[in-house]
C-alpha cells in the first residue's frame, strides 16, 4: 500500500470553503507558526498576586534613574505601580463642593481668598476647578487655578487671570438665568462678565433645569447687553416666565487632591486610610477625596516620571522618588482629554481630543473639551501649554472627522488617528511647531489602543480593516480571518479593543470582543507573524484586557478583566494550569480524482519539547472523514500520541479528511511535521 502525506500551508483560512482550502488550518487555539509549522503557544504566570481594583485598561513599564522598573496599570477603578513585587495606589483623588459663594478680594490685587466649609487642609499641591462660574470684586472666576496659599483650615488664595476692580468680603455669585414664557432665549446676569462679542462662548459645567429649559454645556452668546447681562439661546422652549440661579445660587467646585509628603513627624496610618506617610508620629494633615474612577486610561514616561491620563480627564505625572502618595493633576496644562503620549522627536506631550480655555484664550467664560483637538507643551517642560514667543507650547484642530480616537510617537513623526482618518504630526520647529497632513485617508483606528509599533512599521486596526504604514505608505493588510473577527465583533464594545504585540515571536495582534461577550471585554484574539513567509494569521479565544509587548520587565505582559495581571512567555502552562491548545486542518482529498480510499495507519510527525530537553509532550489526533463538502464527517479517534508512537491504527474509509491536534497535558511543548498515511484505492459508488 502506498503512502501519502500532506504538507499543511501555514496560517488559520476562515474565508475559504473547507474543500478549497484543502491543506490549510480552518481552526485554532493558542497556537502560533514557525518555520511554517504549527506549534503550541506560549504560557503565563502571575506577575502580582493579587488582582487589581477594577477592569485593567492600560500598562506602561518603566524604569527610574536608581535603575529600577516599574509597571504603571490603569483600571476603571485604580491607578497602580508594581515594582518588586510590591503595589502602590497612587490613584487620583478628587472632591466635590458646593457652598454659598464666600469669596474675597482686594482691589487692584489679582488674588482672591476663597472660605470652603467643605474642606479641611487642602495644601499648595492641590488645584480647583470652578464648575460655576463666579462674579466677584470685578473678576470672573471659571477654569482651573493652582492653590497659591494657605490662609485657614478652609480658607486659601488662587490667583486670578485679571486684577480685582473691587473690594469684597465673604461675596460672589453664581450666573442668575431668565427665561421668557414660549422663548428659547434666555438672559444671564453675571456682573463684569468681560463678553464683548457676540461669538464668545461661554461653558456651564453643571445642569441648572428650570421653566422647561435645561441650561448645560457651551453657548455661542447671542448679544452683549451691558457689562453685567447677556443673552444665549437654548435647545427648548420656555414654558414660563421667571428667574433662577445655577445650581441652586451655590457655587460649586472640584478639587484635585495631590497628597504630599507629610510634614515633620506626621504617621501613616494613624487616621483613616491614606492619612498620613508610614511610621509614627501624628496624622499627615492633607486633605482627602475621592479616588476617581475611569473608562481608560492612556500613558507615557518623562524619563523617570510616569504620565498618565484617565479618559476625558486631565493629565497627572507621579515621580517615584519624589515623595507623594498620588499622583498629582498637571494644573497648566488642559483639564479635559482623551488621551496622551510623549513626542520622542523633541521631548514635547502631546494630548490629543484636548480642552478649551475660553477665558485665557479672551473668547469667552468656561473650559470645554474639543474631540478633534490637538496640544502640545513647550519643549522639555510639561508644565508649560502657553503659545508664547519663547515657547513652543501650540495647538492644531484636525478639520476632519468627528472625534480624535489615537495617537503615538514613531520614528521622526508622530501619528494622529481620528474615526475616519491618519493623520501625520511631523516637528516642523518655531514658530508653528508641528505641521499636519492626512496620509491614510478611510483608515481611521477602532480605539486608543489599537495601534502598534513593530519592526519599521505601525499596524492598526479600523471598524473593517487591518492596516499597517511604512515607507510604501498606508496599505490594508490582506487577513485570512477577516470574517471570523469582523463578523464576530462586538461593535457596541469597539473602544475595548487592544493591540497585542509580541515581538520575541514576530507577531502583530489584538484582543476583541467576540459578540459572545455580553459585557464587552475582550475575549478573543487576531495575530499574524511578520516574519513567516506569507504572513500566517491565526485567532482564537484568549481574555486579556490591556497589553504591552516586551519592556524592561521583560517579556509581553497581559491583563484580563477581573484584574490579575500575568507575564506572558514565561512556561509552558497556563497560571499553572493545562494550556489547551488545538487546530483542525481544511479537508484534503485523500485519493484523487473518483475513488475512495481506505487509510490503515497514520504516522505522525512532531518535535515533542524544546531543543535540548525532555521531549514528553502528550496530544490527540482526530480525523474528520467525508465523502461530500456538505456531509457530516465521520470522525475517527481521539488517539493519544507520543514521541514513542510510531504509528496509529486506523479503519478510514472516505474521499477527503481534516484532522485535529489538541494537546492539554502540563509543561509540554510541541510542533507539528508532516504527517503521513498509508492508504489504498477502495473502489467507486
Amino acid at each position: 500500500m502506498p503512502f501519502g502525506s500532506v504538507q499543511l500551508v501555514p496560517g488559520i483560512n476562515v474565508e475559504r470553503t473547507p474543500t478549497l482550502l484543502e491543506a490549510g488550518y480552518a481552526q485554532g487555539q493558542l497556537i502560533r507558526f514557525k518555520d511554517r509549522l504549527a506549534q503550541k503557544y506560549g504560557g503565563w504566570t502571575p506577575f502580582y498576586p493579587l488582582s487589581l481594583a477594577g477592569v485593567p485598561r492600560d500598562m506602561h513599564a518603566w524604569d527610574d534613574l536608581n535603575a529600577r522598573s516599574h509597571l504603571l496599570v490603569g483600571t476603571t477603578a485604580q491607578l497602580a505601580v508594581i515594582a518588586e513585587g510590591n503595589l502602590t495606589d497612587i490613584t487620583p483623588q478628587t472632591l466635590i463642593s458646593d457652598f454659598p459663594p464666600d469669596f474675597s478680594t482686594i482691589s487692584g490685587s489679582a488674588i482672591v481668598e476663597v472660605d470652603d466649609p467643605n474642606i479641611a487642609d487642602v495644601t499648595v499641591y492641590d488645584s480647583v476647578l470652578f464648575n460655576t462660574p463666579i462674579s466677584v470684586g470685578g473678576i470672573i472666576l471659571s477654569g482651573l487655578y493652582p492653590i497659591a496659599s494657605i490662609t485657614g483650615v478652609t480658607t486659601y488664595t488662587i490667583v486670578a487671570a485679571t486684577l480685582a476692580t473691587a473690594t469684597a468680603s465673604n461675596g460672589g455669585a453664581v450666573p442668575d438665568f431668565t427665561t421668557t414664557s414660549n422663548s428659547s432665549i434666555v438672559e444671564v446676569a453675571l456682573n463684569d462678565h468681560g463678553l464683548t462679542a457676540t461669538l464668545d462662548t461661554v461653558v456651564f459645567g453643571i445642569s441648572t433645569v428650570a421653566n422647561g429649559v435645561t441650561i448645560l454645556g457651551s453657548y455661542t452668546v447671542n448679544s452683549v447687553q451691558d457689562p453685567n447681562t447677556f443673552t444665549i439661546s437654548t435647545a427648548q422652549t420656555a414654558t414660563a416666565s421667571g428667574s433662577f440661579s445655577m445650581n441652586g445660587g451655590d457655587a460649586e467646585l472640584v478639587y484635585y487632591i495631590a497628597l504630599g509628603p507629610p510634614p515633620p513627624g506626621a504617621g501613616y496610618g494613624l487616621g483613616g486610610y491614606g492619612d498620613g506617610g508610614y511610621g509614627t508620629g501624628v496624622v499627615n494633615p492633607n486633605q482627602i477625596g475621592d479616588e476617581i474612577s475611569a473608562t481608560d486610561w492612556t500613558s507615557d514616561n518623562w524619563g523617570q516620571i510616569v504620565l498618565a491620563c484617565p479618559e476625558d480627564g486631565g493629565i497627572y505625572y507621579w515621580d517615584p522618588t519624589g515623595g507623594f502618595f498620588n499622583a498629582s493633576l498637571v494644573a497648566s496644562g488642559p483639564i479635559f482629554n482623551r488621551g496622551i503620549f510623549v513626542s520622542t522627536s523633541q521631548q514635547i506631550l502631546v494630548a490629543y481630543g484636548s480642552s478649551i480655555d475660553y477665558a485665557a484664550s479672551g473668547q469667552g467664560i468656561g473650559v470645554q473639551q474639543d474631540p478633534m483637538l490637538v496640544q502640545w507643551c513647550d519643549v522639555g517642560n510639561f508644565f508649560e501649554w502657553r503659545a508664547l514667543s519663547n515657547t513652543q507650547a501650540g495647538n492644531f484642530r484636525i478639520p476632519i472627522g468627528s472625534m480624535i480616537v489615537g495617537g503615538m510617537a514613531v520614528a521622526n513623526q508622530n501619528l494622529i488617528w481620528t474615526d475616519l482618518d491618519l493623520w501625520a504630526m511631523s516637528y516642523v520647529g518655531y514658530p508653528n511647531t508641528y505641521g499636519f497632513n492626512k496620509i491614510g485617508a478611510g483608515a481611521g483606528l477602532a480605539s486608543s489602543h489599537a495601534a502598534q509599533q513593530f519592526r519599521g512599521s505601525v499596524y492598526w486596526m479600523g471598524r473593517s480593516n487591518f492596516y499597517v504604514y511604512n515607507s510604501g505608505g498606508v496599505t490594508v493588510l490582506p487577513c485570512s480571518v477577516w470574517d471570523a473577527v469582523f463578523q464576530n465583533l462586538n461593535t457596541d464594545f469597539i473602544q475595548n479593543i487592544r493591540a497585542m504585540p509580541n515581538t520575541p515571536f514576530n507577531e502583530v495582534g489584538w484582543l476583541y470582543p467576540s459578540t459572545a461577550s455580553a459585557n464587552g471585554e475582550c475575549d478573543s484574539y487576531v495575530k499574524m507573524n511578520v516574519t513567516e513567509p506569507g504572513t500566517p494569521w491565526d485567532n482564537g479565544l484568549l481574555p486579556r484586557s490591556a497589553w504591552i509587548d516586551q519592556t524592561v520587565l521583560g517579556p509581553p505582559i497581559g491583563a484580563v478583566p477581573t484584574g490579575v495581571v500575568y507575564q506572558h512567555e514565561t512556561t509552558n502552562n497556563a497560571a499553572g494550569a493545562p494550556m489547551v491548545s488545538s487546530f483542525t486542518t481544511g479537508y484534503f482529498f485523500i485519493a484523487e480524482g473518483e475513488d475512495f480510499a481506505f487509510i490503515d495507519q497514520i504516522i505522525p510527525d512532531m518535535k515533542w519539547g524544546f531543543y535540548g530537553a525532555a521531549q514528553t509532550a502528550q496530544l490527540t489526533m482526530s480525523f474528520n472523514v467525508l465523502n461530500y463538502p456538505g456531509d457530516t464527517p465521520t470522525v475517527h479517534g481521539p488517539y493519544t500520541v507520543t514521541q514513542a508512537t510510531e504509528y496509529i491504527s486506523t479503519r478510514i474509509r472516505g474521499r477527503q479528511m481534516s484532522i485535529t491536534v489538541q494537546s492539554s497535558d502540563l509543561n509540554s511543548f510541541w510542533r507539528l511535521g508532516r504527517v503521513r498515511f498509508r492508504w489504498s484505492t477502495a473502489g467507486r459508488r
